[in-house]
Parts: C-alpha cells; sequence; structure tokens
C-alpha cells in the first residue's frame, strides 16, 4: 500500500490556496477551477503518480499521502490521515494493497478497509465533499477467485451481478459500500471499476503476446494508465444525472488480443451468453454509463502505440 500528504505537495504555487467550497466544486468542471486542492493517496504508486501529473498538468495543488516520500503518512492512522487532509478540496484515494498475493487474507482486509474508511470519515470530517475511489474490475468475482468462475453473460457493466468469493473483491466491495455511506450523508462520492491498469507495452506484454488461456478470467480486457488517471480527474466534477454515489466501469473499448472477442468467448468460456454484438476485437465490458457521468471514453489505443 501506499500513502505521503501536506509538505512534498505537487503546485505551481508555494501560496496557500483559497478552498473552494464543496457547491462550487460539484458545479465548475475541474479543468475550469482554479488553484484547486486535491489529496491524492497512493501518490506515488502506478495510479496515483499518474493522477497527480495530470492534476498538476491542469494547474491544480496536489497533497501527496503516501507512504513513501518526504512525509510520509500512514492511512491507517486516523490522526495523520487527518493533518495530511488539512485544506483540501477533494480526495482522490487510489491507495490499497493491489491484489491478495502474499499477504493473509485478514491483512488484506484490515488494510483496505481501514485505510478507506479514515479517508472518508476524516474528509467529511474536515468539510470536504467530494470524493474519488479507486474500486475495480475484480469485483465481480472472477480474477481472484479460489476456483475459477465463468462469467454468465456479456457485456459486462455496473448492473451486473456480484459473485465474488475471495477476499479481495469483498475489500473492493467494502471500499464501495463506504463510500455510499457516506454519500448518503451528503458526500459526492464516484468509485472507478477499474479493469486491468496497464501501459500499450504491457498489455502487448501481458495480453496480446500470452495464450489465450491466460486471460480469459479478465476476459482479455485492460484500461490505458492514462485513460484511467483521466477518468479520476473528470470524476472530480460528474455531470447530471449523477447521482451522490456513482459505481463506474472503466476499460477500455477494445480487448488485448487480435482474435475475434466472440471466438475467443467461444472457445475459452462457452457458457457465457452474448448479449448483442461484439465485432471484431470489441470489449466485453460496456463503459457507457462513464460516459454519461463524467463524459469519459477510452480515448487510445494500445495497437496505435
Amino acid at each position: 500500500m501506499e500513502a505521503d500528504p501536506s509538505a512534498p505537495s505537487h503546485s505551481r504555487s508555494g501560496s496557500a490556496p483559497s478552498r473552494a467550497g464543496p457547491l462550487q466544486l460539484y458545479l465548475l468542471p475541474v479543468t475550469t477551477i482554479r488553484r484547486v486542492r486535491i489529496w491524492v493517496s497512493g501518490a506515488r504508486g502506478k495510479l496515483g503518480s499518474e493522477v497527480c501529473r495530470q492534476l498538476v498538468a491542469d494547474g491544480h495543488e496536489v497533497v501527496e499521502a503516501d507512504l513513501t516520500g518526504a512525509a510520509p503518512v500512514d492511512l491507517s492512522d486516523r490522526e495523520a490521515v487527518a493533518r495530511s487532509l488539512q485544506g483540501a478540496d477533494a480526495i482522490v484515494h487510489c491507495a490499497a494493497i493491489p491484489s491478495p498475493e502474499n499477504i493473509t487474507p485478514v491483512r488484506l482486509v484490515e488494510i483496505n478497509a481501514l485505510t478507506t474508511f479514515n479517508a472518508l470519515e476524516e474528509a467529511w470530517t474536515q468539510g470536504i465533499r467530494t470524493a474519488v475511489l479507486a474500486s475495480s474490475g475484480s469485483i465481480y468475482g472472477t480474477a481472484w477467485s479460489p476456483e475459477e468462475l465463468t462469467v454468465a453473460e456479456v457485456p459486462i457493466d455496473e448492473d451486473t451481478e456480484l459473485r465474488y468469493v475471495d477476499p479481495y473483491a469483498l475489500t473492493k466491495d467494502l471500499l464501495e459500500r463506504t463510500g455510499q455511506m457516506y454519500a448518503r450523508r451528503g458526500m459526492q462520492v464516484t468509485a472507478l471499476r477499474f479493469h486491468w491498469i496497464l501501459t500499450p507495452t504491457e498489455v502487448r506484454r501481458y495480453i496480446a503476446e500470452a495464450p489465450p488461456e491466460e486471460n480469459r478470467r479478465n476476459l482479455w480486457g485492460y484500461v490505458d494508465l492514462a485513460e484511467a488517471a483521466r477518468a479520476c480527474v473528470l470524476s472530480l466534477q460528474p455531470q447530471p444525472p449523477a447521482q451522490r454515489f456513482e459505481t463506474l466501469l472503466i476499460a477500455a473499448e477494445d480487448t488485448g488480443m487480435e482474435q475475434p472477442t466472440a471466438e475467443l468467448l467461444a472457445r475459452y468460456s462457452p457458457d457465457t451468453a452474448i448479449r448483442g454484438d461484439l465485432p471484431g476485437t470489441t470489449s466485453p465490458y460496456d463503459c457507457r454509463r462513464a460516459a454519461e457521468i463524467i463524459g469519459w471514453n477510452h480515448q487510445s489505443r494500445w495497437r496505435d502505440r
């Protein structure tokens, strides 16, 4: 897990920013808000560092919250989290144990659940009313199931049944349910179900050049790292008809394979029903809700880079 705060903050100015109220942050697109101060957990990690880069490029101030760096923050320490959040206008919570490998289930649940709660509880206490949470497509249960699960139907979307039986998926469900609780209090919370976050080089290495059966659990899907971070930035300003709590699936519109998706499913997941058409290498993940709520679509293709 990653975490770090107030001291090394990314900014184009050393002066303290004026605090933008929750209503202003909710009504104005983040790209038009001047000097918004955004707390990012896991800021030195793969996703968090790219989120920080994009926010700074847009002219915003970023407060890092990561276990590494000049001023580390342990997100399991409530008081440390509270100190790091001072003056922030919104949070992007990326920090988490990224997989169930090399960690006991109890420790996995303890860390991922407690750090999420601390981030949201302390943000709420300090009057912060906008939160973006990094959830995962693993919540559907296929990625880390002890026994292989078959996807009943594709395309997968936000309404697809959660059938997980593994602790890692449980932690992502706990993250979403915690966010939903704070949304009921009045916070704007957007949970992003990221598919496998990869660079174009990693897509080639781990999916395109790998035997197809190795990635049948993930249905050969991915999301580009820069595109995933852009979804975080856009989620700071959800659009009508957004609800107080939104769960959005974030995945590329194509797979990481050259073979047609329907052929891959017929061979490697024959019990999966296909709803509608999946022409060519179309992804079996439907992200139209993200386009509607945050104006996001996957603008790049690994094949072109």
